[in-house]
Parts: structure tokens; sequence; C-alpha cells
């Protein structure tokens, strides 16, 4: 509609500047069409700046994920990986249902944020908060729609809510982590054999806690606090 506006004004400023023979109606009617026609083009500049003509709305959705790792291991496993220069953010890796074959990478890009926090209970969370801009109202769309901006993402802040049943390991630690658990002795492998009995022992009467003792002995290996 805008786009029409400025056609318009731009078609009767000149109209009026050609064929309208008395110089003070002239004059008044080109200088008011010269206004309407800056006023939509400065319209137009501040939808694409500024957002003119829209407000910002924000979603939170909440899905649960599921471990990276096999589900013999016994505990939850979420993997990341600091990417960039700076390594600011982070690419995650986790599967999105429990039954699925292969695992969700979740990449960051600049309008997405991300990080981790703890949580309590034995399920992990993605936490996803979205912010939009959109159209005020029927009549800005109408004006200002034809750039197809509705719902233009503004930024996206994701958390993964970690329990205590499970660890969050970087992608270097994860491949670390068997040959620091392998057992190289003969005591140190039948110390191992002893405590598997006992976790799945342990697994059958309280699987939280034989998770729970996997992540600290997982968080012991690798000198994680």
């Amino acid at each position: 509609m805008i786009i029409l506006l400025i056609a318009l004004f731009a078609i009767l400023a000149f109209v009026a500047n050609m064929m309208i023979t008395n110089r003070g109606i002239r004059i008044v009617t080109t200088v008011i069409m010269f206004v309407g026609l800056i006023a939509s083009v400065a319209g137009v500049a501040a939808n694409m700046n500024s957002h003119y003509g829209m407000k910002e709305v924000t979603t939170t959705t909440k899905k649960q994920i599921y471990t990276a790792g096999t589900a013999s291991q016994g505990f939850g496993l979420l993997l990341y990986q600091g990417v960039g220069t700076n390594g600011a953010e982070n690419v995650y890796v986790y599967r999105a249902t429990d039954n699925a074959k292969k695992t969700t990478v979740a990449k960051p890009n600049l309008k997405t944020s991300s990080r981790m926090s703890n949580i309590s209970g034995n399920k992990a969370y993605k936490i996803t908060k979205t912010t939009r801009y959109v159209y005020k109202n029927a009549t800005m769309r109408l004006m200002f729609g034809i750039g197809g901006n509705n719902h233009q993402l503004k930024n996206k802040h994701v958390v993964y809510q970690v329990p205590s049943t499970w660890v969050a390991l970087t992608t270097t630690q994860a491949k670390s982590l068997q040959s620091k658990m392998t057992p190289k002795t003969d005591a140190e492998k039948q110390a191992l054999a002893q405590q598997q009995a006992q976790l799945a022992a342990l697994a059958k009467t309280d699987p939280d806690k034989a998770a729970q003792l996997q992540v600290a002995a997982v968080k012991k290996a690798l000198n994680i606090k």
C-alpha cells in the first residue's frame, strides 16, 4: 500500500505542477503532494530501519531433550563445543526424541544465544525464548506489509536445562572419556566390575541415584567441578 501511495503522491505532484494554471493553488497542491511523498518515503525508511508500525512479541517453548549417548550408559549426556574465534557460543548435540537414531546438532547464529543451567529432577529440557517483530494492527500491516517482514526474527535465546542425572561434556571430553575410565590394572578391573554390579542393582531400585553416581564418576575422571 505504501508503494502505491508514494507513486500516487509523485504522480499528483507532477500533474498539479503541470496542469493547474492558478499559481497559488498549484504551489499549495504541489507542496501538499511533496509533503505526502516525503512522509511516505520516511515511513518506509522508518519501517525498514526501526520497525516503525511494529511491536515485539515474545514466545517461549519448552521441549524435553534426550541423551546424545546410548541408553546403556544409564545417565543423560549433553554434548557441546565452542565455535567462533572467541568460543562465546556453542554447538549443542542431543536427541530430539527418545527413539531418535540420529542426534540433533543445534548450531548458533548471529541472532541466537544459548547457555546451560542446572535443574532438579531427572529430565532435560530445551527452553527457547523467541522475539519477533509483528505489525501492531491490520492498518500498519496493510501499509508496510508488502516487504514481507511480518514476524521477522529479532533474537532467540536458548537455555539447556540439565538435571543431576545428566552431564554436559565438550566433544573433546567425550572422546577422552573412555580412555580415562578404562581400568589399567587387574585391581582396577576388579574394582570396576564390582562398581558396575552395584550400579546395576541400584538402577533397579533407584535409577536416579545410580545415574548421579555415574555422573559423579565421569566428572571425577575428567576433573570437572
